[in-house]
Order: structure tokens, then C-alpha cells, then sequence
């Protein structure tokens, strides 16, 4: 209001027009002097205004001192700290009951990680910001301190599902707790505002609502919540506001909401009431907007009084065993292969399956629950299933009659089941990526976090974050990740989140292990090293071809044209810019003199040159370019400013060594000479599996104890191809098509339809799975993933249903 005065005060001097004309016309001076008057009265309100703040500050200050001296208890072990201190891992005189309820309400013995310690300050009132990983046992650091502190808690959640899922947990270990959300009924939410009438009353015989959950929207556009809230601050009944997923409140944080920011109201209109921030990541600068939107004081690790206290624990949980999977191009095969995975490592096992659509989730848990012949018992969870339909799908899961659900992240964030044993992820992503494996092994033992990939994901990825905040950048961040054969899955969370939030890699770092030392149990970690391959300068003269035939086509080409124009393979159809229109547009071809341009076609299998197009996009050398159409998102690659220190050399000059550092490894093709066959602790493979591997001339290759990727061999020696001269493919910038023949369905992935992107209404991280019809090629038999605990060995073979399977019932499985 005052800085409204003071505006209207400038403005009203800015504006002499209308007085200078008044007096020029002869008006008088009675219309100057009644605007001098009003300058006057205005300047005086202002006065009043700063006398007015500066009573509500003391005010304030004598009101927090008062809410302090009434609970000296809560301070008595300070003394026997240094002097500006306070170990808070140290006993204090409600250690005895804090861990009495610990057992008798939760049913645990004991802490983990700092969870005691946020307790402590907790119960001491102190303003406090806990960092700690998805799965670590947050919650309790605020439900166990509400049952000793008089008063209600208030916690602030983001989704609905998550604060349903807390509710549930709480009235089961016997917790007074509410929520209060759209979804809750008239009915219960005149009782709950009934309720906390009778706590700011004062009535006799009321039980204190321990607990309550809201959604930042409550706060911001309730009036009559913050009347009650008000009620029960003036008789400090108001214990705790608590803030889950904090990061939400800062623009720099990967899941911005803007309702998070106006949850400053709550300092402003109730002071005095300690807060408790809690997030999975958190670094410095999502840390300063965190404090600064909520008037938090400044951070200390010291413990120092009256600062807030900040708590963190490793990010890193080594019961989480990381795999990224090949992934099939056949819908058909794809989901297959996962209800293959689950029965073989997952049977009678609680898990998640990501979807990116409602429609997918739909049709994904039809699919399994068909194919298993109901061995896989499958849940749906999305923004358009009815909210009773929800609750009891909630507590199917948990009760076991449900074993797998297939949903959107708005399920999966928060959700505190414990024996959650796998996550199937087709993540965009990292960040997504780490919050949905937050949902596995939440109880401490092994689980399995698997993500599906191929190569041509990697246009599907980056047509799918073209339009997001930061998109490209999380794109190749993905594909880094998922592309990588070598380094240790622990060891790229690590670097991704120093690098993109500026996060300190301490915060992977455990009491035995450093940052930097690998897990031992990914499926990088345990891969046999027979099982890759290095080509050394073949690398690296396809790599300078690959960038030479790109410039020189002057075309816009996807990945799949770039493979196939510089391996010489010829036209692909594909719709052109030229005159007409839909499928009768004319077609434009780039032509290219491979002799010429790179000295020959790549000698590279399909698969080599895609992923070593993949390595040379997230290595800078290619940047994406992108048309959008009515219906789609068309992704190009195109060298970049960098791919000169490559393209400016002949190739006499890139193979005696010249040029820049660049690598690439490749997974070695079974039945490749010098490739694994098996090795380590593998089980025989039952004999229809045999039957099936020798029917599909596949030969398996494994790792010792280590999640593995699959292996097929193909169905056939393509003949090899006289070199050359010149290359020529069509390529256009609508309804990309390829050559008749085995690739048809390689560019539905660098086409996305607005029918794809049907988002959830809650705010979500997307993962996902697509639609698309079978090009009825032959499903290969393949070893699946084994955590390290177990033993390797082949699938064991699972009944098929004799039912025909229509193109559109077939569900393609790829990265979002």
C-alpha cells in the first residue's frame, strides 16, 4: 500500500498539464490549491503509513520473544553446548519420548541418517532446510515432532496423490490427520473447519488435528482457510508449516510453481511459526530463492541460534541398482519384452511403470495384464481417473492387490511404499529420471531402476523438451546418460547435477564411499569388457565423414537420412517442400559424391553410425534444428561452429591423428568374433528359449552378476554393397518417410503428433510410452537384466496368447 502512495504521489506531480491550463484559461487558483491539498493529505497517510509499519515490527519482534519464553523447555540443553551452538544429534529431554513414539506409532527401532537430528530442531522451534535423497525418510522428520509439539502442523505438498498417500499412511499408524484439497468433500470439509473452530476455542474435549495437508493453491486463494489459520496463530495453536519439494518455489529449480512463491504470505501474516523446507535437490542458488521467498534467515551448518539450520545427507542410494535397456523398434516386441522382464526378475514383485500419456497408461496395463494371462496384476493412475477410483486403486497397490501401476509421475512423487522392487522409466530427463527411481527401495533393500533406450530416441527425446525452459540442454544431458557404456551410473547423477544446478558433488558422497568411486553394482559398473568395442581411427574417420556429408547436403536431414546418405544406401521417400500438398508434395533430393565429400561411404553397421551420430550431437559437433508443423515436431541435425575442427582437415590429416580428441564405444553385436558369448554365473537356458534363440540365429552376450543388456542377432547377412560413387536420399520437412523396407518405423520416433503430447493437468515431470502399429518383424529372443545379487541366465519361456493383436492395440515403447 505504501509503495501504491507513493506512485500515485509521483504521478500526481508528473501530471501539471491540466492546472497550467485551469490558470491559463482563467480558472482561479482554487483547482492548484485543492491539488496542493490533496498532495498534502497524501504525503501525510504516507507518514502515518511508516509510524503504522514500524509499530507492527515491534509488535512482531515482542510477540516472537513471547512465543520463545513460552517454551523454554525446548531449549534447556543449549547450555550444555559450546556457546553459539547446538548438537543436534546430541540427547535432549524428549529424547525419551521422541523415541518411544518412533517405535510405538512407526514401528521403527531406530533413525536413519539425520532424521534425529532434524527432529531435535525441530521440536526446538528452529527454521530449518533438509536436503536429503527421494526415499530418506523426510516425512518423519516433521509427523514424529507434530505428536509431541502442542498444536497443528501444516504441511504444503504439491500433488494430490503424494498428501493422499500421507493421509492414508498416518490414519493407519493411528495419526489425527486431515486434508484439505479440491478433492475433499463439502461434507469433510465442513467437519475439518469445524475442528479447528473447536482447537483455536479452546473447547474442552477437542482433539488437536495433528496434522494437516494443503496444496500451495489453498494458501493462495483461500480466504477462509487463512481465516482459520489466523484463529489458531493467535493462540499458538499454529506448531509448524512445513514445505515438501521445496525447489518448487524457485524459477531455477527444475519443477517451478508459481503458487510457491506467494506461500511469502506466510511469514508476513503469521510470525513466529518455525518453518521446515525439504527437497531431493536443492543447490545454492534454488537454496537463495527457497530463503529468500519464505524470510528465512540465512543458512548455517554451525547450528549457530536463531539462523536456520540446514541438514544434508548423500544423494546417493546404493540400494538402487541402475540398468539402461535396449529397447526394441517393434511395439509388439517392446511390450513384450517388459512383461518378459517383469515375470523372470519381478514375478510376485511390487513396481512402476512411467507412462507419458493417459492414454498409455491405459493401454500399457491392458497389455500386460492380457500377455501375463493375468500373472501381471495392473493399475491405472492418471489426472482423468475419478478420485474414488484413485483411493481404491491407492490402496490396492498397497495391500498387494495390485502388483504394477502404470501412471504418470503424479502417482509416483511422495508415494511411501516401501517394497517397491522395480521403476520402469522411459524418461526425457535426468531430472525426472532421479525422481522417479526415488520411489524404488524405499524400504532399504535392492531395487531395480530400468530405462528403456535406442538410438533414435534421441530425436523423439529433443522434439519432446524443444519448447521447455532449458529443453535442449536436458535432452543431451538424457542422451549423454543413456547412450553411455562406461561410466558409473552413481558418477553421472553426480556430474549432471553439478554441472546443471550447481550442486557440490559431496552431495553424492557416503561415509564409505567418495563421490567420485564408482558403485560396483550398475550395469556399467558390471559389464563384461568383452562385450565393448573400440574402432580407434575407423571412429573417428566415420565420425569426420559423417560431419562432411551433413555439410555438404545443404539439406535439413534427420538422423536416419544423414546414416543412410553417408553409408551410401540411396533414396528414402520422404515429403518434400516442393508444390502440393500431404503425400503428393514434391520431393527434394540431397545428393551427395561420397568419394568426394568424404572419401567413401562410412563403414559402419546401422547401429554404429546412429550411435556415433548420437556421441557427436551430445559432444557439440551436431546442434538440432526443428520445424514445427500443424501436427508435428520435425528434428534435424546440422553441424555445429564446433564440427569445423573435424570438417576443415582432409582425411589423410583425422587418420594420422589429426583434429580434436574424440572417442566412441560401441556394444558389440552378438555373434560378432572376439563377442561374449557367456560367461560368469549363467543359468541354462530352458529349451524352448533355445529353440527360440537358434530360430532367431541370436547368441546371448553376458556379464558377470551385472544388469545386461539385451542381444539378438540379426535374421539374416545383408549382402555387402559394391562402394559408392554418390549418394542420394529425398528428404523434405513434413510426414517424414524412409525407404520401403525395414526402417518405416525408425521416423515415426522423429515425428511427435499433437495426440502424443496429451499432458496430465498436475504438474508432472513426463516419461512415457508410444503408440504405433507393428512392422510385423520377427520378435528376437534376448537375455534380460540381472541385479548383481542374482545369478545370470536366459528367459524362461512365457505363454503367448493365440488372440490376434491389432495394429492399434500395439504400444510402442521409447524415451519421452
Amino acid at each position: 500500500m505504501e509503495q501504491a502512495l507513493y506512485l500515485s504521489l509521483e504521478d500526481s506531480r508528473r501530471r501539471p498539464g491540466p492546472s497550467k491550463l485551469r490558470i491559463q484559461n482563467g480558472a482561479g487558483d482554487k483547482d492548484l490549491e485543492s491539488l496542493d491539498d490533496e498532495i498534502a493529505g497524501v504525503e501525510r497517510q504516507i507518514k502515518d503509513l511508516q509510524a503504522l509499519l514500524q509499530e507492527l515490527k515491534r509488535n512482531r519482534d515482542e510477540k516472537l520473544r513471547e512465543i520463545r519464553e513460552a517454551h523454554p523447555q525446548h531449549r534447556s540443553d543449549r547450555s550444555k553446548a559450546p556457546a553459539g551452538n547446538i548438537d543436534y544429534s546430541g540427547e535432549f529431554e524428549w529424547t525419551g519420548a521422541l523415541y518411544d513414539k518412533l517405535k510405538t506409532v512407526f514401528g521403527f527401532d531406530s533413525f536413519r541418517s539425520c532424521q534425529e537430528s532434524i527432529c531435535n530442531a525441530n521440536l526446538d522451534r528452529r527454521d530449518i532446510v533438509a536436503i536429503m535423497p527421494t526415499g530418506g525418510g523426510k516425512s518423519l522428520g516433521y509427523q514424529l515432532p507434530a505428536l509431541l509439539t502442542p498444536g497443528c502442523t501444516l504441511v504444503i505438498s504439491p500433488l494430490l496423490a503424494l498428501i493422499a498417500d500421507q493421509v492414508m499412511h498416518l490414519h493407519e499408524a493411528g495419526v489425527d490427520a486431515v486434508m484439505l484439497t479440491g478433492a475433499t468433500s463439502k461434507e469433510e470439509q465442513n467437519r475439518i473447519y469445524q475442528r479447528l473452530q473447536a482447537m483455536a476455542n479452546g473447547t474442552p474435549g477437542a482433539p488437536d488435528i495433528k496434522l494437516c495437508y494443503v496444496t500451495p493453491e489453498k494458501i493462495a486463494n483461500s480466504k477462509k482457510f487463512k481465516a482459520a489459520l489466523d484463529k489458531l496463530h493467535r493462540v499458538h495453536k499454529l506448531a509448524r508449516f512445513v514445505i515438501d519439494e521445496a525447489h518448487c518455489v524457485s524459477q531455477q529449480g527444475h519443477d517451478f510453481r508459481p503458487d510457491y512463491q506467494k506461500l511469502n504470505v506466510l511469514r508476513e501474516l503469521w510470525p513466529g511459526v518455525p518453518f521446515l523446507a525439504l527437497s531431493a535437490t536443492c543447490p545454492a542458488a534454488v537454496l537463495g530463492d527457497l530463503l529468500r521467498t519464505l524470510g528465512m534467515r540465512r543458512p548455517t551448518h554451525a547450528q549457530a541460534v536463531d539462523e536456520t539450520v540446514i541438514f544434508s545427507t548423500s544423494l546417493y542410494r546404493k540400494n538402487l541398482h541402475y540398468a539402461v535397456l535396449p529397447k526394441p523398434s517393434s511395439g509388439a516386441e517392446s511390450i513384450e519384452k517388459m512383461r518378459d522382464y517383469i515375470l523372470t526378475y519381478h514375478r510376485d514383485d511390487t513396481g512402476i511403470v512411467y507412462c507419458l500419456t493417459r492414454k498409455d497408461c491405459e493401454s500399457v496395463a491392458e497389455d500386460l495384464m492380457r500377455l501375463s494371462d493375468g500373472a501381471i496384476r495392473t493399475g491405472v493412475y492418471h489426472a482423468d481417473v475419478a478420485d474414488a477410483k484413485k483411493e481404491a486403486l491407492h490402496r490396492q497397490w498397497r495391500e498387494g492387490k495390485v502388483k504394477v501401476v502404470c501412471a504418470t509421475i503424479a502417482f509416483g512423487l511422495g508415494i511411501d511404499k516401501g517394497d517397491v522392487r522395480f521403476v520402469v522409466h522411459h524418461s526425457k530427463s535426468l531430472d525426472g529420471f532421479y525422481q522417479e527411481s526415488g520411489r524404488a527401495g524405499r524400504d532399504g533393500k535392492d531395487a531395480d531402476c530400468v530405462l528403456y533406450y535406442r538410438t533414435q530416441d534421441a530425436m523423439r527425446i529433443a522434439s519432446l523438451t524443444c519448447n521447455e525452459r532449458g529443453g535442449q540442454d536436458k535432452a543431451l544431458a538424457m542422451l549423454a546418460f543413456a547412450s553411455d557404456l562406461e561410466e558409473c551410473r552413481k558418477i553421472q547423477f553426480a556430474k549432471y547435477f553439478n554441472k546443471s544446478s550447481k550442486m557440490s558433488l559431496s552431495f553424492f558422497r557416503t561415509e564409505e564411499e567418495d563421490a567420485n568411486m564408482r558403485c560396483g553394482h550398475c550395469d556399467n559398473c558390471t559389464r563384461a569388457p568383452d562385450t565393448l568395442e573400440r574402432l580407434g581411427m575407423r571412429t573417428r574417420v566415420a565420425a569426420w565423414q559423417l560431419l562432411r556429408v551433413a555439410a555438404d547436403a545443404r539439406r535439413e536431414l534427420t538422423m536416419t537420412q544423414l546414416c543412410d546418405l553417408a553409408r551410401g544406401l540411396g533414396a528414402s521417400a520422404a515429403a518434400g517442400p516442393g508444390k502440393g500438398k500431404g503425400k503428393g508434395r514434391a520431393k527434394e533430393k540431397a545428393t551427395v559424391d561420397l568419394d568426394r565429400v568424404a572419401g567413401g561411404k562410412v563403414e559402419l553397421s546401422r547401429e554404429h553410425t546412429e550411435a556415433l551420430c548420437v556421441r557427436l550431437l551430445v559432444e557439440g559437433y551436431f546442434t538440432l534444428s526443428f520445424h514445427h508443423t500443424a501436427y508435428s515436431v520435425n528434428v534435424y541435425l546440422e553441424p555445429s561452429a564446433t564440427a569445423a575442427r573435424f570438417t576443415r582437415l582432409g582425411k589423410d590429416d583425422v587418420e594420422q591423428g589429426g583434429g580434436p580428441p574424440f572417442d566412441c564405444v560401441f556394444l558389440k553385436k552378438p555373434g560378432r568374433k572376439g563377442a561374449a558369448s557367456g560367461s560368469g554365473h549363467v543359468k541354462k537356458a530352458p529349451e524352448k528359449a533355445k529353440a527360440k534363440a537358434k530360430a532367431t540365429s541370436a547368441s546371448a552376450s553376458a556379464s558377470t552378476g551385472a544388469p545386461r543388456a539385451a542381444a539378438a542377432a540379426s535374421t539374416g547377412a545383408r549382402a555387402k554393397r559394391k562402394r559408392s560413387v554418390s549418394s542420394v536420399i529425398t528428404t523434405g520437412t513434413e510426414d517424414e518417410q524412409t525407404d520401403d523396407g525395414e526402417d518405416d518405423e525408425d521416423m515415426r520416433d522423429f515425428v511427435v503428433g499433437d495426440a502424443d503430447m496429451d499432458e496430465d493437468d498436475d504438474e508432472e515431470w513426463h516419461t512415457g510410452l508410444r503408440s504405433s502399429r507393428a512392422n510385423g518383424r520377427t520378435s528376437l529372443a534376448e537375455p534380460k537384466v540381472k541385479r548383481p545379487r542374482q545369478s545370470d541366465g536366459r528367459l524362461r519361456p512365457v505363454p503367448r496368447t493365440g488372440r490376434t493383436i491389432r495394429d492399434e492395440e500395439i504400444i510402442e515403447l521409447s524415451s519421452d
